[in-house]
């Protein structure tokens, strides 16, 4: 569980591990639950260090594009080509 401070419930405080070998090695020991926990915890912290790009935006010919080029890159794949 992740606390109001940001801390993860049941790790160990951030400055008892200072390698990152230690941080795999303590990642290592966790649950398939508690690795998914930490994964969780980390994409926050990345995406609150970096700013988020911009939405694209596409026309509408550039998407019938896409979409056409998609189609026919699915037919070749069902084909086998």
């Amino acid at each position: 569980m992740i606390l109001p401070s940001g801390r993860i419930s049941g790790m160990l405080q951030p400055s008892a591990m200072s390698t990152l070998v230690e941080i795999e090695t303590a990642a290592d020991s966790l649950s398939s639950a508690e690795k998914e926990e930490l994964l969780r915890f980390l994409a926050m912290r990345l995406r609150g260090n970096r700013a988020m790009p911009k939405p694209r935006i596409y026309s509408d010919e550039e998407l019938a594009t896409m979409l056409a080029e998609d189609e026919a890159d699915g037919e070749r794949f069902r084909q086998g080509c």
